[in-house]
């Protein structure tokens, strides 16, 4: 028979030994919990450190990402950046400022639908095995309506690869430069045919003086028939015309040497609107006068100058037959002084500009009027614009000239200033 007591003493063994394995097992499981949380706690430390390194990289990648497109922003040629399917990914200020077209209204946008003008310039770069190709295009200036000279360059764009994954557009504005290449032929075209010139001059000018001396013995062998007189009189007429023609190609030819002096604008004009140097100003034109604060003294032999703003006013009047209004505005202007060492110093100018709203001209005639000989009047040497901007030339300065047919003309002319002391800096 099974003693109750034993039994009992066993149940408590048991439970006894359940309860250490329990415990022990608590134990393990609060060491394990134990040892899992210094491990998250570390995890945590380094996911801490990670985030800290990763806002660091993203707020790096974000400054060159920012200086990046400031360098992109601040290019004075227009970048625009097209992918492999010919979308523009890239089009910065420059680009809006030369086409007229908002860049952001670019992005995602095919290069055909938006400069279809340009996509040749692509397509050429296809078949030339990836080397980089230029090629100049008029385009339409967005701001005054006249024409721009552009040249587009094209390159590729690699990955690291060296797999093409796009196309990138330089856009340079060649307008200037244009200006100061055609400046520049059309001034050794000018020296060119001034040597010429003087030399034709002087060949013609002795058989000339021979002609006027035998017609003037002929005129007085005639003396009584009033009518061989007057053939006479008409063959000195022609010489005398002629020569008269050929003085002013001497002058032309001949290198204006200005002096260099004190030379008030405003009264040169003034004596030019007073009748004096040949000017008459008809009483169907309105004149109109605007002058800055003080003297304008240019620095300027008054004798050239003397033969350039009459033949401007001269040419402004003859360019209003019914009438109109001439304008003439003197002031002060300036240009950098690239002699200085410090950049803000500027060279200061005189500016002239004569103004009238007569027929105008093309800009065919345009182009070609500072050319010896072209002239649109049906009586004139056509070297009047051309002496003026020699002088001009030589007294440093510059002439340049604006027209519209229908709309009138005006000349702006800008001579140094009078400066005692710039000449030594």
């Amino acid at each position: 028979m099974t003693n109750p007591d034993s039994n009992k003493s066993k149940e408590i063994q048991t439970l006894i030994q359940n309860m250490e394995t329990f415990n022990e097992v608590t134990e393990q499981l609060q060491n394990s919990y134990d040892e899992l949380q210094g491990r998250v706690k570390k995890l945590d430390l380094e996911l801490s450190d990670k985030n800290d390194e990763l806002e660091k990289n993203l707020a790096e990648k974000e400054r060159v990402k920012n200086y990046l497109n400031d360098i992109l922003e601040s290019q004075t040629n227009g970048v625009i950046v097209v992918d492999r399917a010919g979308n523009i990914t890239t089009c910065n200020k420059t680009t809006g400022t030369i086409t007229g077209i908002k860049p952001q209204s670019c992005i995602g946008k095919s290069l055909n639908e938006v400069f279809p003008l340009f996509e040749s310039v692509v397509a050429r770069l296809g078949k030339s095995r990836g080397e980089t190709i230029s090629q100049d295009k008029d385009i339409a200036n967005a701001n005054d309506g006249g024409t721009l000279h552009i040249r587009i360059s094209a390159s590729p764009v690699w990955d690291n690869h060296g797999g093409q994954i796009g196309t990138i557009l330089i856009l340079q504005d060649m307008t200037e430069f244009r200006r100061m290449e055609e400046l520049a032929q059309r001034n050794q075209r000018l020296r060119e045919m001034g040597e010429m010139a003087a030399g034709i001059a002087h060949e013609i000018r002795n058989p000339l003086a021979s002609i006027e001396l035998f017609a003037s013995l002929l005129k007085k062998d005639l003396q009584g028939d009033s009518e061989k007189e007057d053939l006479v009189q008409h063959i000195r007429a022609g010489v005398q015309n002629m020569d008269r023609i050929i003085s002013t190609l001497l002058l032309f030819a001949k290198s204006a040497q200005p002096s260099r002096q004190q030379c008030d604008i405003n009264l040169l004009l003034t004596e030019c609107l007073e009748g004096i140097n040949n000017v008459l100003v008809p009483e169907n034109i309105n004149v109109i006068r605007k002058s800055g604060p003080g003297t304008l003294l240019a620095n300027g032999d008054r004798e050239l100058l003397r033969q350039v703003f009459p033949n401007l006013i001269n040419n402004a009047i003859q360019a209003m037959p019914e009438g109109g209004e001439l304008n003439l505005i003197t002031q002060k202007s300036s240009v950098p002084n690239p002699k200085a060492e410090n950049s803000a110093t500027a060279r200061q100018y005189i500016s002239v500009t004569v103004t009238d709203n007569g027929v105008g001209m093309s800009a065919d005639n345009l182009a070609k009027i500072f050319n010896p000989f072209f002239t649109t009047k049906d009586k004139g040497t056509g070297l009047g614009l051309a002496i003026s901007h020699n002088i001009i030339k030589a007294h440093q300065g510059t002439i340049d000239a604006v027209s519209e047919e229908g709309r009138g003309t005006s000349f702006t002319i800008k001579i140094p200033s009078w400066d005692e002391d710039f000449d030594e800096k």
